[in-house]
C-alpha cells in the first residue's frame, strides 16, 4: 500500500519518458475509459499508469483546454480532474462533463485548502473527491466505485429504455384492443338491432301461430319425458325404418345389377334411388346412435345405468375397436401402440368399448383427411392408461374445461359441420368415473388433441 507521502513523492519525481508511458497509444479491452486532468504532467502520467495497470483505458490532459477538446471528441466513463488548473477552474471541467456527457462520472482532486470548492463541485454534479496527497489504494477504490456507478447508470438507462419501449408496446396494444372492442361493440349493436327487427317479425307471425299452440304445448310435455321414453318412442320405429330401408336398398341394388343397359335414363334414375336410400340408412344409423346416447344419459341421471363387471383385456379391446373403425374410413390411418399383455382391467366390456368408440370416432372426426390417429395403451404402476391422439386443429384452454359437460359442443367449424348433441364425452366421463378411473384432455391450438383414460389394472387395490 502506497501512502500519501508516496503520492507526494510522485509529484516531485522527474518527468517519466513517454516511451515508458504509452497511455494514449493503447486501446484494448479495458475496464473503462478514463480522462485524467492535471497540469502537473508527472502526477497525471503517474496516476494514469497506476490506473492503466488495473485495466483501464486512460487518456491524459495537462490543461483544461485539452481536456475540454477531448470531451468534445470522445466519450469517457470517468473524468479525474484537479480542481486547480492553470488555465481553467476544475469546476468548469465538471460543468462541461455534466453538460456534454451527463452519465460520465466526475471525481475531483483537491488540496485541504480547496476542500470547500470540492464540496461545491459535488453539489454541481461531481461523484466524489480525493484530497492530495492521496493514497494509491484509495485512488483505485474511488475510481472503481465511480466506474461501477457509471456501469449501473448505463444498465439503468437501458432498463428504462426497455421499460419505455414495453410501455409504448402496451399502449399500442391497448389502443388496438380498444379499437377492436369498439368494432365488436358496433357489430354487437348491429346484431341487437337485427334481433329487434326479427322480434318485430316474430310478433307479427305470432298471431298466425295460434292454431299450433296446443300442439306446441303437447310437444313441451313430451320433451320433459323424452329421455325416459326414448327407447320406446324412438328406438323401435328407428329400427323398423332402418330394416326397411336396408331391404329396399338391397332390392334396388339387385335391380341395378340386372339393369336395362339400353336405357341410360333408367340407370340414372335407379342410381339416384340407391344414393338416397344409402343416405337414409346412414342418417337413420346416426339418429339411432343419438337415441342410444339419450337413453344412456337418462339412465346415468336416474342412476339406472347397469354395469356387469368382469376381467377385460383393454389392449385386445382397443385393437378390435381400432380395426372396426379403420374399415369405416379410407381417409385416415389409425396406429395402435401398446405394452405387452396383460393389460387387464375389471369393468363392463360393452361400456368400455363405448368409451373407446367415442374417443376414436371423435379423433377421426376432428382430424383432416390424410391425418393419423395414434392410440397407445400403457401399464403405468397400478393403472392401465389409454391415450388417443388426433391431428386436428386442437382445443382452446377454455374449451378444455367444458368439453366433458352435458350437451357441450365446441364453437368451431368442424363441430358445426359434423353435428352431434355433445353427449359422447359426458357419457364417457361418467362410465370411466364409475369404473374408478379418470379421463382428461390435453391440447394446443393447431397441434391436435390427446384424450387419455386411466383405469385401475385388474387386481390393483382401490
Amino acid at each position: 500500500m502506497v501512502g500519501r507521502s508516496s503520492c507526494a513523492a510522485v509529484r516531485g519525481a522527474a518527468r517519466p519518458s513517454t516511451s515508458h508511458c504509452p497511455l494514449e497509444a493503447r486501446r484494448s479491452m479495458a475496464n473503462g475509459s478514463l480522462l485524467v486532468v492535471d497540469d502537473e504532467e508527472s502526477v497525471a502520467v503517474t496516476m494514469g499508469a497506476i490506473l492503466e495497470m488495473d485495466g483501464y483505458d486512460v487518456s491524459i490532459s495537462t490543461s483544461g483546454a485539452d481536456a475540454l477538446r477531448k470531451l468534445r471528441e470522445h466519450e469517457f466513463d470517468l473524468v479525474l480532474t484537479d480542481l486547480q488548473l492553470q488555465d481553467y477552474d476544475g469546476l468548469s471541467i465538471v460543468a462541461e462533463v455534466c453538460r456534454r456527457q451527463p452519465e460520465t462520472v466526475s471525481i475531483i482532486l483537491t488540496g485541504y485548502a480547496s476542500l470547500e470548492s470540492a464540496i461545491k463541485a459535488l453539489r454541481q454534479g461531481a461523484y466524489d473527491y480525493l484530497i492530495k496527497p492521496c493514497d494509491v489504494d484509495e485512488l483505485k477504490a474511488v475510481v472503481a466505485r465511480g466506474i461501477e456507478r457509471r456501469q449501473l447508470g448505463i444498465q439503468l438507462k437501458a432498463r428504462l429504455a426497455d421499460l419505455e419501449e414495453a410501455n409504448a408496446t402496451i399502449g399500442n396494444l391497448n389502443r388496438d384492443l380498444e379499437r377492436r372492442i369498439d368494432e365488436a361493440t358496433a357489430e354487437l349493436q348491429q346484431r341487437m338491432n337485427d334481433l329487434a327487427e326479427a322480434n318485430d317479425e316474430i310478433a307479427t307471425l305470432y298471431h298466425n301461430a295460434q292454431a299450433h299452440v296446443e300442439e306446441l304445448q303437447e310437444l313441451d310435455r313430451l320433451k320433459s319425458r323424452f329421455l325416459s321414453m326414448a327407447s320406446h318412442e324412438l328406438k323401435t320405429p328407428l329400427t323398423s325404418i332402418s330394416g326397411l330401408s336396408q331391404v329396399l336398398l338391397r332390392r334396388m341394388r339387385r335391380r341395378l345389377e340386372q339393369g336395362r343397359p339400353d336405357s341410360d335414363e333408367w340407370l340414372a334414375e335407379q342410381r339416384g334411388h340407391v344414393d338416397r336410400l344409402e343416405l337414409l340408412n346412414s342418417q337413420t344409423a346416426r339418429l339411432g346412435r343419438l337415441v342410444d346416447e339419450l337413453l344412456d344419459v337418462s339412465k346415468i341421471e336416474s342412476g339406472k345405468l347397469e354395469f356387469h363387471l368382469a376381467p377385460v383385456d383393454l389392449g385386445e379391446l382397443v385393437s378390435e375397436v381400432a380395426d372396426r373403425l379403420q374399415m369405416t374410413t379410407t381417409q385416415h390411418t389409425i396406429e395402435v401402440d401398446m405394452d405387452a399383455p396383460p393389460l387387464a382391467v375389471t369393468g363392463d366390456r360393452d361400456h368400455l368399448e363405448q368409451v373407446l368408440d367415442n374417443l376414436m370416432t371423435n379423433a377421426i372426426k376432428f382430424s383432416p383427411e390424410g391425418g393419423t390417429i395414434r392410440v397407445a395403451v400403457r401399464l403405468e404402476g397400478d393403472e392401465v392408461v389409454l391415450s388417443v391422439q388426433d391431428s386436428g386443429v386442437g382445443i382452446s384452454p377454455q374449451q378444455l374445461e367444458a368439453i366433458f359437460g352435458l350437451f357441450y359442443q365446441a364453437e368451431d367449424p368442424v363441430s358445426r359441420r359434423t353435428g352431434g348433441m355433445g353427449l359422447g364425452l359426458y357419457i364417457s366421463k361418467e362410465i370411466v368415473t364409475r369404473h374408478g378411473g379418470r379421463i382428461w384432455a390435453e391440447s394446443k391450438p393447431n397441434e391436435g388433441s390427446t384424450f387419455s383414460v386411466s383405469l385401475p389394472r385388474q387386481g390393483a387395490a382401490r
